[in-house]
């Protein structure tokens, strides 16, 4: 077998799915060896994925939708699903009891104008908070940076989502709201890349799909579960429970669902963010790469 072509992976934080990829050897047996890299930010992500300093991202949809063709730039494609939901829940410091305690305050965004910023901004709209006029968005970057803001008293809430929820409740920050209040449905996130990359490595976008494949049908087999949690684990640095939970909610199928990208449109669209390369979630899917990978 020749030797695997190496793909760099940046992710906010490594999958269940792409940790047992990568620990059972299925990227390697597809001809692709995977290497991780976890985002400061979704400004970096992004900014990486088009200047070709990594070949695919696990993000969220929205941020497809928001640097897609940005600034005269390639065009960037959702090839498959990275997660099946998403929790995104809201804290807030011990001395905020209401939402009328947020105004005037700093809050705490990966960017002001992408994914669960937006999704921030959607849910304190709800409760009759607007950004800039009630309260201002500090971009910190991903969600440890966030939780760090916070801890410091330089923001007063932000979205936490697991697993630094939990570090976040021993702080002694406090649940306000979760996203399924306001947003039900939102997507979970997806892996994305540059098209015209893509499109001149169609086989190693294959092999990446085809070892994400292999990994998830490996860990749904009853006879493989145990073993499948175990690898898992170790590779994860967590208990082989939360491992057996984290294989449990792999996405099945791994095809994107295009109904559900209509909800972080929306939301875009509401604020004013029209996408670059247009409103048609069409433009922004490409389902060919996963087609191939599944044709074998």
């Amino acid at each position: 077998m020749a030797n695997p072509t190496k793909l760099s992976l940046i992710t906010f934080g490594e999958s269940a799915a792409v940790a047992l990829a990568r620990a059972g050897g299925f990227f390697e047996q597809r001809g692709v060896e995977v290497e991780v890299t976890r985002t400061p930010s979704s400004t970096e992500q992004m900014r990486g994925l088009i200047e070709n300093r990594w070949q695919i991202a696990s993000t969220a949809f929205d941020n497809v939708l928001a640097w897609s063709a940005r600034d005269g730039g390639p065009r960037i494609m959702a090839v498959a699903r990275a997660s099946a939901g998403v929790d995104l829940p809201v804290y807030v410091r011990p001395e905020i009891a209401s939402w009328d305690d947020l105004r005037g305050k700093p809050l705490a965004v990966d960017a002001v104008d992408t994914a669960y910023g937006l999704v921030l901004r959607r849910i304190l709209q709800e409760r009759g908070l607007e950004l800039d006029r009630d309260y201002t968005f500090v971009p910190a970057g991903a969600t440890g940076y966030r939780l760090e803001a916070m801890e410091k008293g330089e923001a007063f809430a932000a979205v936490l989502n697991p697993p630094w929820n939990a570090r976040a409740e021993e702080s002694g920050m406090r649940l306000m709201a979760r996203h399924s209040d306001v947003v039900p449905g939102y997507p979970g996130g997806v892996f994305a890349v540059s098209r015209p990359w893509a499109e001149a490595h169609r086989e190693e976008v294959a092999g990446f799909l085809r070892g994400l494949l292999d990994a998830t049908r490996w860990a749904r087999s009853p006879d493989r579960k145990a073993s499948a949690a175990a690898l898992t684990a170790s590779a994860m640095g967590v208990t082989q429970e939360q491992a057996a939970r984290a294989l449990d909610r792999l996405p099945e199928p791994l095809r994107s669902d295009p109904a559900a990208f209509a909800i972080p449109l929306e939301i875009r669209l509401r604020f004013g963010f029209a996408p670059p390369n247009g409103t048609e979630i069409a433009a922004y899917l490409d389902a060919s790469h996963l087609e191939e990978a599944e044709s074998e």
